[in-house]
């Protein structure tokens, strides 16, 4: 199959300057620029025509350089924030119209927050007006409770990264199982992203995906199933490039429509690109 051969979007990647204030609580420093240009060289590469920023987590809950980003990429981006629980609602409604269609949990070795305090209550109202989601990146063994409250509130989720199994092998992997439990209440989508977060042998991504896939197609469909690129690979940014993401796609589908559907139809509708 000729992963190129169609249009498809790419629904995670980061933009930033190396020299941008950072967070001090901050798990790795970039060494590299992964600037607006360079991504939609990338983005052309892959063939994608459309793509998703996510903040990154070094740069807090400063999203200018995102929201830069996505206006000057004349419609061919969206975003997704990270903001602190007490946000204003005129705030997020000025972050939706610079095309953020979202906020992401990044606790992947933080404190989990606690979503039953009257802040994050009033923030979780203000995203079902929106009509945004919340994206959670954590491992797989961290993300029953946090998955849980925010589908128990109707809140649409996206896990990354194919949820980050904490073991390869699947079988071993509950948290895994239990994202696949969690999959049936028709509000968690989830990722194929950052294989190569999973472990560090490429063998072993193989065997991952060989298992995962029939497993996240079973219980999430293609109307649940979105691709990123992860680009620019930050803390790998040596190891990855677009032939190994090219081969990793056509690892992942054998079937083209399946293909199409991860690829364009369900990443446009959910993260509302019209045309």
């Amino acid at each position: 199959m000729d992963i190129l051969s169609f249009a498809k979007i790419d629904s995670h990647a980061h933009v930033f300057r190396a020299n941008a204030p950072m967070i001090r609580a901050r798990r790795y420093t970039p060494k590299k620029n992964a600037l607006l240009a360079d991504y939609l060289t990338n983005l052309n590469d892959l063939g994608c025509s459309k793509g998703v920023l996510i903040q990154p987590s070094f740069l807090g809950t400063d999203n200018s350089f995102l929201i830069q980003s996505i206006k000057q990429a004349a419609n061919r981006l969206k975003g997704v924030a990270v903001v602190d629980p007490d946000i204003s609602w005129q705030q997020l409604v000025q972050l939706d119209k610079a095309q953020i269609v979202g906020i992401r949990l990044n606790v992947i070795d933080g404190i989990q927050p606690d979503l039953r305090t009257t802040i994050w209550r009033n923030l979780l109202d203000s995203i079902k007006k929106l009509n945004w989601h919340v994206e959670i990146h954590t491992r797989s063994n961290q993300l029953f409770n946090l998955v849980e409250q925010l589908i128990n509130n109707d809140i649409r989720v996206v896990v990354d990264h194919f949820g980050r199994p904490v073991n390869y092998r699947l079988t071993e992997d509950a948290g895994f199982q239990q994202l696949m439990k969690l999959s049936a209440s028709g509000l968690l989508w989830c990722k194929l992203s950052g294989i190569y977060r999973i472990t560090h042998s490429k063998v072993q991504n193989q065997l991952f995906v060989s298992e995962a896939m029939p497993l996240l197609l079973e219980n999430f469909g293609v109307q649940r199933l979105m691709w990123g690129s992860d680009w620019p690979h930050t803390q790998y940014e040596n190891e990855i490039n677009k032939i190994y993401l090219q081969e990793q796609l056509s690892a992942m589908f054998a079937d083209i429509q399946q293909a199409r559907t991860v690829l364009w139809d369900t990443p446009a509708q959910f993260f509302g690109f019209n045309d």
